[in-house]
């Protein structure tokens, strides 16, 4: 039985950037097959039972080496899977998905090519560099820095005299030779040169200089691979459309969600936002009591509410049924989102409800265990751990304390070393007292409102 594998473009680096067909296949895939220079949020989109496989590529230095990777599309497609072979930019611009693909067709396995937007164009759009311009530039040519072992050379007196915009990919360590080959054969000295490094995501780097200065330029801000080279007049234009956002270079860890209201906000505003997960969810078959019986409901979490409707109606019970009863939420979370399905709920627990006539509706642990409780659902632990060193970021956001645990429970024991030393803001004034708990050193409490977050952590990082 074959599967298929797919050959998948994850973009210049921001998650935002992958194609909607790439985040559905990452959600399908058995198997993943991912690069270095990914963003490793994208495997965030992967199902839990996913095996990934990280077969990363370091300059110089192979970790898995192709024909190993060739072999593993072959096979675990042979085994039935969905393998997605998950690669840098574009799978067919110098990432050798094409030869990939010709291994695939030879052995008769079922493939598909999902293009992916390469940084050789959107590098430089994020640097305020357009590759063609009317008054600049009227074709652009994207050049790898890397060559075969076979000696092979780049035409340079072909490249020295186009007109248009160069864009040198992975050359990073080449390029002393590539400014000095451009001159002898032509180039002026004066031709203007980008370096961005780390295009589109939080730490990108950029400097501009010309032919004859930017190898200074670039050992003194200490740039290095994976950046881009891009040699042309369209370079000037950096200057004046380069755009500057208030959270420009802030780098965020945030719960994931499927609505993503968080994210969406936070990079609105130029933060670059990676994911952490939430536990895994598991409904629990239990035995409905007898609603009649109670005169309040006490709902500990939104979660818990949904799957108290469900098991209505999967009992045959309409929901009318509750009109009598009073509802009480644990907190102003809660309450928002009761009231957004046309229930105005009670915050907090009144003196006067007879504890024997309470039900309580929450997960595996009741929040004020008073009355009966009813457990309808687990929490799981996820098997992949946060793929980050937590020293690259800003802060990290909680909405709620089970945020705080699911984000600690992914943590290695590296990691967890590193909680003191990173900033928290914390959205409630439990989940601050929580994150104080968790050793963070620096809580910042916000509003329990995802607007009213954004504004306070754009003001924070303003101020810093």
């Amino acid at each position: 039985m074959n599967g298929r594998v797919t050959l998948l473009g994850a973009g210049p680096g921001n998650p935002e950037l992958l194609t909607l067909i790439g985040k559905r296949r990452l959600n399908e895939a058995d198997i993943v097959l991912y690069d270095r220079l990914i963003d490793p949020s994208l495997l965030a989109f992967t199902n839990n039972e996913a095996e990934l496989i990280d077969v990363g590529k370091l300059p110089l230095h192979h970790k898995v080496k192709q024909s190993k990777i060739n072999e593993m599309l072959v096979d675990y497609a042979k085994q039935g899977k969905k393998v997605v072979r998950l690669k840098a930019g574009d799978p067919y611009v110098f990432g050798r998905g094409g030869e990939e693909a010709q291994v695939l067709q030879q052995f008769g396995v079922n493939f598909e090519v999902i293009p992916g937007i390469t940084s050789a164009i959107a590098g430089l759009a994020a640097a305020g560099i357009p590759i063609t311009h009317r008054d600049y530039a009227s074709s652009f040519h994207i050049i790898t820095g890397h060559h075969k072992k076979n000696g092979q050379q780049l035409d340079w007196e072909n490249i020295a005299h186009q007109e248009g915009t160069i864009v040198f990919l992975m050359g990073m360590a080449q390029l002393p030779k590539i400014c000095q080959q451009l001159v002898e054969h032509g180039k002026s000295s004066q031709t203007p040169v980008a370096i961005i490094q780390w295009a589109t995501q939080w730490r990108q780097k950029m400097v501009i200089g010309d032919l004859e200065n930017i190898n200074e330029l670039v050992a003194r801000h200490q740039l290095s691979s994976p950046a881009l080279i891009v040699v042309g007049q369209v370079v000037k234009l950096s200057k004046q459309l380069n755009i500057n956002k208030p959270l420009t270079g802030v780098h965020l860890l945030i719960p994931f969600s499927e609505h993503q209201r968080l994210f969406n906000s936070l990079e609105d505003l130029g933060a670059t936002a990676d994911f952490y997960q939430r536990a895994l969810i598991e409904p629990l078959e239990v035995t409905l009591p007898s609603i009649d019986e109670y005169d309040a409901i006490i709902v500990d979490d939104v979660l818990a509410y949904h799957q108290f409707i469900t098991l209505l109606i999967k009992n045959g019970i309409d929901v009318r049924q509750l009109i009598d009863k009073k509802i009480i939420a644990s907190n102003h979370r809660v309450v928002q989102a009761l009231q957004k399905t046309g229930i105005l709920a009670i915050k907090g627990m009144p003196q006067d409800i007879p504890v024997k006539r309470t039900i309580e509706i929450g997960g595996s642990k009741p929040t004020y265990n008073i009355g009966t409780f009813l457990s309808l659902y687990e929490k799981k632990k996820r098997s992949l751990v946060l793929p980050f060193d937590l020293k690259e970021f800003s802060a990290v956001i909680f909405p709620s304390t089970a945020s705080i645990n699911d984000f600690l429970a992914s943590l290695s024991e590296k990691q967890l070393s590193q909680v003191s030393m990173l900033k928290a803001f914390a959205m409630g004034k439990k989940v601050q007292q929580a994150a104080i708990q968790a050793g963070f050193g620096h809580v910042v409490i916000c509003p329990p409102d995802v607007k009213k977050t954004v504004i306070q952590v754009k003001e924070e990082f303003m101020h810093d």
